[in-house]
């Protein structure tokens, strides 16, 4: 078996993370890749906004495994 790289192991980290803290690592992200990377002014305003409605309490977060069941039951009535 094949040692976890570095990216790997970050990634096993914020997938511990709360939703709330996943929400404040993505969106350091940008900065933290020394300029090669930007947010859009639109789309930094509207990670903003989902981050204060997660922190109001006014939407909560979905798992990542819920919105990939429902996604596929979707896809699946699409096509049968």
């Amino acid at each position: 078996m094949q040692a976890m790289t570095r990216v790997q192991e970050l990634l096993e980290q914020v997938k511990a993370l709360t939703p709330e803290e996943r929400a404040e690592f993505w969106l350091l992200v940008p900065s933290a890749a020394d300029g090669d990377f930007e947010l859009s002014t639109d789309w930094r305003e509207e990670t903003q906004r989902r981050v204060e409605r997660l922190d109001s309490g006014e939407t909560q977060a979905v798992p990542w495994v819920d919105v990939k069941h429902r996604l596929r039951e979707r896809i699946r009535a699409h096509t049968d």
